[in-house]
């Protein structure tokens, strides 16, 4: 068993806390994305899980052992890189045994995990090669390759598709993805990149301010936030954020009154936030009952589809349409929030993404 436990782990440096109170617990051969904006605290959960940096208070576990003071070589761990970290003046080949060898393991047994590593990978002809002579897709390859060939308990990767074209870290994302789900090892990825946390991990750790705000399943961060932050930090565009007042189980957003999909029990007068993806929103071009009127400020053509900025009252809101939907700046249009898909998400003054 390699499941990761974190118990109340807190770190600081120079005062400044970097990492608040943090408990979370990683199954046995989950992949666990660690999303946030630069300097949530991402990076040093992970050296924390790593060794290489020790916590102030908490413990960490990996399996049924306590590895808090641990060092790195004794937590069975591997690490894969941002800057991939390669050894320029080695091969490929020994580039990927060069953990083995540390190990001391023997040579036939070397050759034979290399060789199943550099399959695994698809860079069997690339072994005698040196890193110079490599792409960087080529090179994030050999790096991922030498975690493997050691067999670790946990894998943990920084951020390691982000120095790759946008292209090359699609075609990545899904091979990673791809080969993590058939070695079924314990994984934990830092990213700052929202579509690779949706799209990868089992489940997704929204961190900020060295906190995990919420930890689910990709699509019910998406889908149903736990607070404004996520919300607009999670998707693109971000979750539409509106200012209405709560009255039972509906609220009135420019004196329209919308249904919540639960009853909220809140006073009536209540200022709050709901919340609606662009997705979610039917753009009418005549008058509809329960629909907001609006007024079209911007029009973003996408390929796919239309983004449109829309004016409703002194609220911003963002819909998507069809590239075939007739509409030009200044027309007049009516918003019909899909029935279920608004989601309540705390008081009018809560703040919403900052770095």
């Amino acid at each position: 068993m390699a499941g990761i436990t974190i118990e109340s782990i807190t770190k600081s440096f120079a005062g400044v806390t970097a990492v608040d109170n943090v408990s979370l617990t990683i199954e046995d051969g989950e992949f666990m994305v660690l999303l946030g904006p630069s300097g949530c605290g991402k990076t040093t959960l992970l050296r924390l899980i790593a060794g290489f940096d020790l916590p102030d208070s908490g413990r960490i576990a990996i399996g049924d052992r306590d590895v808090t003071d641990s060092p790195p070589g004794r937590r069975d761990i591997a690490m894969v890189f941002q800057s991939y970290a390669l050894f320029p003046h080695l091969r490929v080949s020994d580039n990927i045994a060069f953990g083995l060898r540390m190990h001391h393991v023997g040579k036939d047994e070397v050759t034979s995990r290399v060789r199943e590593a550099a399959e695994l990978m698809g860079i069997e002809a690339l072994l005698n090669r040196y890193p110079t002579q490599l792409s960087g897709g080529q090179r994030q390859r050999v790096a991922v390759a030498r975690a493997l060939v050691m067999r670790p308990s946990v894998i943990l990767m920084d951020e390691p598709l982000s120095n790759l074209d946008a292209l090359l870290r699609l075609q990545m994302r899904a091979e990673l993805k791809h080969l993590l789900q058939d070695i079924k090892t314990t994984t934990v990825y830092v990213t700052h990149d929202q579509v690779e946390a949706l799209s990868m991990g089992d489940r997704t750790a929204v961190m900020r301010d060295g906190a995990v705000l919420q930890c689910a399943s990709p699509m019910e961060v998406y889908d149903r936030p736990g607070d404004i932050f996520v919300a607009t930090f999670i998707g693109n565009p971000p979750m539409n954020i509106v200012r209405a007042v709560a009255r039972d189980s509906v609220v009135k957003v420019e004196g329209v009154e919308v249904a919540l999909p639960e009853a909220s029990n809140l006073p009536a007068g209540t200022e709050v936030s709901i919340g609606i993806r662009a997705e979610n929103i039917e753009v009418h071009t005549e008058a509809l009952d329960g629909a907001l009127p609006a007024t079209v400020a911007v029009i973003e053509p996408l390929g796919s589809h239309l983004l449109l900025t829309l004016a409703v009252g002194a609220e911003s809101i963002k819909a998507s349409v069809r590239t075939d939907f007739a509409v030009k700046r200044g027309d007049p249009l009516w918003l019909e929030l899909r029935q279920g898909s608004v989601r309540l998400l705390g008081s009018a003054n809560q703040s919403g993404p900052s770095d």
